[in-house]
């Protein structure tokens, strides 16, 4: 092995590394250009080069530009290349003991919105976790919004008219969404989004259509809970959609970004409860670093949904089963009461 490494350390190093730097690792992304630092320890030292990985990361990020995350990677063990070892994988899905403390300050997310490869929108918003002014935040319902209530954000994507349905399916492939969570006390940062919608529905009472980024998450501990993490953006017309004609068509707006947590019953967990399940997505091991997540994801997502029918269900037939003994027991009593009037 020593002796293949040598042979292509010198073979490589014929080139001037300006050349190799400028010419060649530029034309890599980023898993390639990992791999190809593990061919030598020459080509790891010009792999290693923190304006390749800036540029990889921004190009992929573009939102990471911001000034505040420009300076929370710069206080990453290798910078950029960390940062990117961090986002691009998918995370494992569990998160750590309700015991575990949240973060004491806030994390910041990163997030960029593409509709067939073309970005579309791209913000920075830091979520404010401290204990005090912002102590709130750890007991109330967990929701970042990156909207306001009348902010809408004008887009080139257009509603043809039509097959509706057909349009819908549309939106959900062409969609793609990163929400990067950045910890800049302890250093980590993870990619939250699904990547691929895995659904797209209309919302009949705002009559947006909602398509749904999610990521299936379990504790680790042995009692298997579950709970979604899901961003969920929301596509109207300049007005609302139920002034549209379906058959005519029109321009499509974003009107809505939000990240929120829910229990497998589909309530929204609280900020604390919240907060301990994305720093676990943070510290968690990264896997599927190809489609392959994105397909899992999906996967996992169907199967959640099916696990909320069943429960739902298996309530329903319970509390149904529940009413019935309460009316068998109440018109026993009746009948008791009856006969023992009946017999005075």
């Amino acid at each position: 092995m020593d002796s293949v490494e040598h042979r292509i350390g010198d073979s490589i190093s014929t080139l001037h590394p300006d050349i190799i730097q400028t010419q060649i690792l530029t034309r890599l992304d980023g898993p390639t250009l990992a791999s190809t630092a593990t061919t030598s320890s020459y080509l790891q030292t010009l792999c290693n080069e923190q304006k390749l990985w800036r540029e990889i990361s921004t190009t992929t990020w573009p939102s990471i530009n911001d000034s505040r995350v420009v300076q929370a990677i710069s206080s990453f063990p290798s910078g950029y290349r960390s940062f990117f070892a961090d986002s691009y994988p998918f995370t494992e899905y569990t998160w750590l003991s309700e015991k575990q403390d949240p973060p004491t300050t806030g994390l910041i997310s990163s997030v960029d919105l593409y509709y067939r490869g073309e970005l579309i929108y791209s913000k920075v918003q830091e979520m404010e976790t401290e204990n005090g002014k912002a102590g709130w935040f750890l007991s109330a319902p967990f929701r970042v919004d990156l909207l306001d209530e009348k902010e809408s954000v004008q887009t080139r994507i257009r509603y043809p008219g039509g097959d509706y349905e057909a349009w819908v399916r549309n939106m959900e492939e062409s969609m793609e969404l990163n929400w990067i969570v950045i910890d800049p006390i302890k250093k980590r940062a993870a990619n939250i989004s699904s990547r691929k919608a895995v659904s797209a529905k209309r919302n009949w009472l705002t009559g947006d259509l909602e398509i749904r980024f999610s990521t299936v998450v379990a504790e680790t501990a042995g009692n298997k809970k579950a709970a979604e993490v899901s961003v969920v953006v929301s596509c109207g017309s300049a007005e609302t959609w139920k002034e549209v004609d379906e058959e005519v068509g029109g321009e499509v707006h974003v009107r809505d970004v939000r990240l929120q947590v829910e229990d497998i019953e589909g309530k929204c967990l609280k900020g604390r409860d919240s907060l301990v399940i994305l720093q676990g997505m943070l510290e968690g091991k990264r896997c599927c670093k190809d489609g392959g997540g994105q397909r899992r994801g999906k996967g996992r997502y169907e199967e959640y949904v099916e696990m909320k029918t069943h429960l739902r269900e298996k309530k329903e037939r319970r509390e149904k089963a529940q009413d019935t003994i309460c009316m068998i027991f109440g018109f026993s009593l009746f009948v008791l009461l009856w006969s023992f009037i009946l017999l005075r």
